[in-house]
């Protein structure tokens, strides 16, 4: 049974609303479009004082640039907002789904072709309730396997060591969006992904025992960053997002001397990772089986057969999630990503740095006091696969803290090392992530061959897709904002659920692109060794 789709040209006023809720308290998406980057309407008013709070608290971090998808705002309800560049092509986010326009419609732009290993095959939907096999258990795996489970799919999860241990494994990461003045793919992906954990974060973990919703300061750690930051300080239609401070006001909003201004998002956050992410794996739909590290997997035609040491797993799809161990990981070890080692470094906390109240960021970043320990760094090593502790990582983050702030520098100086985290990110050759379903990777290099001569040669032949296999992997150093809303584009392909990414996105995320890039650029693929015997 499809949900229906109510579409707005422009955001109703609260009464109008209101009404129309309570006329309509089945499930349904409710989509409103914004003619203009200013916020909608919903002024309390007598009566309807409730309906606004939750409006207004979960539009402070609306932005527009990107579609926003807000689900279970209300009861049976999800919110959908999309900018004016959005708002001609709502076919991107529902179709096959109608849309029942509330007002007059607004005219949709015809849906452009895509390349053919960008282009999905029609399929019909799954006959049965999705059995889904999700590989690893980091942010990216958790998020998947959470989105697809309260769409109604049963998850196995197979995590071949514990949930969280290795780049989700920090222990204090920044959630902010460290963004281009210009509208690019990654400045869409990143809005959209903060705006979407960020409101994961409230619904999952009101408490806020393990973040801190206390702000993020990126500095003005050199010309390039100035320049940056300054030009989105211009952007005053997102001045709720972001804002620039002087050093004297950044002192005053930090707590502590600055030398430099810098961006601040008031609303940016210090989080522990592995709180969210076990927290996500909770749903009673997911079944997760740690130290069960995936073997060999093959589709028998009906249903994927994963091995592991002790037991052959079955599901109706796949999603690879695996990070950096994708390296070993059959089926997506074909697919050329970058990896990189970093390591943060923690410190016991002293009666000075404890006057630090936001987490700071530039070439390196330093979140506030955290069950008496403050984490910073982090060093960034590429074609790395080593992820054990390294006293000159951490001597590289003194350093770097040095020249991020002195002042903490000096008043931690006779704080303790109290140990860190040593990791391997992945990533892909234009820094974002791959999300998507995955083409057979032998199958596409012999169909595309001739690519490898002519990158511009015409063909049209169909992408040898293999049957319900997707990834959502090499987030670098950004998956807390990206991996959930990726997560949730995921489970809507394999649920028949409206789709919370533009296509613009859905291309430039395409996994696809990875192996045309390796046949196009053979010599940039050739792995690196170490990172290949690690």
């Amino acid at each position: 049974m499809q949900i229906p789709v109510y579409a707005w040209a422009a955001p109703p006023k609260l009464t109008e609303l209101d009404h129309f809720l309570r006329q309509h308290p089945h499930a349904k998406h409710l989509v409103f479009c914004l003619k203009q980057p200013v916020f909608p309407d919903f002024t309390p008013q007598p009566n309807h004082a409730t309906l606004a709070r939750i409006l207004q608290n979960a539009l402070r971090c609306l932005n527009f640039t990107a579609p926003q998808y807000l689900p279970e705002l209300l009861p049976n309800t999800d919110l959908w907002l999309l900018p004016q560049e959005h708002a001609h092509k709502l076919y991107q986010h529902f179709h096959p789904h109608p849309v029942i326009w509330q007002t007059e419609a607004i005219a949709q732009h015809t849906p452009q072709i895509p390349k053919p290993w960008q282009r999905l095959p029609e399929k019909p939907p799954h006959a049965d309730t999705p059995h889904v096999l999700i590989i690893g258990a980091g942010i990216a795996g958790a998020a998947t396997a959470y989105e697809c489970a309260k769409r109604g799919a049963h998850v196995t999860v197979l995590e071949a060591h514990e949930p969280a241990q290795a780049a989700s494994g920090n222990r204090q990461g920044l959630l902010y969006a460290k963004i281009s003045a210009h509208p690019t793919e990654q400045t869409e992906l990143l809005l959209a992904g903060y705006g979407y954990t960020r409101r994961l974060l409230e619904q999952l973990l009101p408490e806020q025992n393990t973040w801190g919703a206390s702000g993020v300061l990126h500095l003005d750690h050199n010309q390039a960053e100035t320049q940056r930051n300054l030009a989105l300080s211009q952007h005053t239609h997102h001045s709720h997002l972001y804002r620039y401070l002087t050093a004297q006001e950044a002192t005053t909003v930090t707590g502590i001397p600055q030398q430099h201004g810098g961006l601040f998002w008031p609303q940016g956050v210090w989080l522990n990772p592995a709180s969210l992410i076990h927290r996500l794996l909770q749903h009673p739909n997911i079944r997760l089986h740690a130290h069960t590290p995936l073997q060999t997997v093959h589709h028998d035609g009906k249903n994927w057969q994963a091995h592991t040491p002790d037991t052959i797993f079955s599901g109706s799809h796949i999603v690879f999630c695996t990070g950096a161990d994708s390296r070993r990981v059959p089926i997506i070890n074909d697919f050329p990503f970058q990896y990189i080692r970093g390591q943060t470094t923690l410190c016991t906390a002293t009666s000075g740095s404890l006057k630090l109240r936001t987490a700071l960021s530039g070439a390196s970043y330093i979140s506030p006091a955290w069950q008496d320990s403050h984490c910073f760094g982090a060093s960034f090593t590429p074609n790395n696969c080593d992820n054990t502790l390294q006293t000159g990582d951490d001597e590289h983050n003194r350093q770097a803290l040095a020249v991020l702030s002195p002042y903490l520098n000096e008043h931690l100086l006779s704080g303790s090392l109290s140990g860190g985290h040593a990791a391997v990110r992945s990533d892909c050759y234009d820094h974002l992530p791959a999300v998507g379903a995955l083409g057979n990777p032998a199958a596409m290099q012999r169909l595309y061959a001739k690519l490898a001569h002519d990158k511009n040669y015409r063909i049209n032949t169909p992408c040898p897709y293999l049957p319900n296999a997707y990834a959502n992997t090499a987030h670098g150093s950004r998956g807390l904002a990206t991996a959930p809303i990726c997560a949730a584009e995921i489970a809507a392909h394999i649920c028949g659920t409206p789709k919370p990414l533009s296509e613009r996105l859905r291309l430039a995320l395409n996994p696809n692109r990875l192996i045309i890039r390796k046949i196009t650029h053979p010599k940039s693929q050739t792995p690196n060794p170490s990172c290949q015997a690690a």
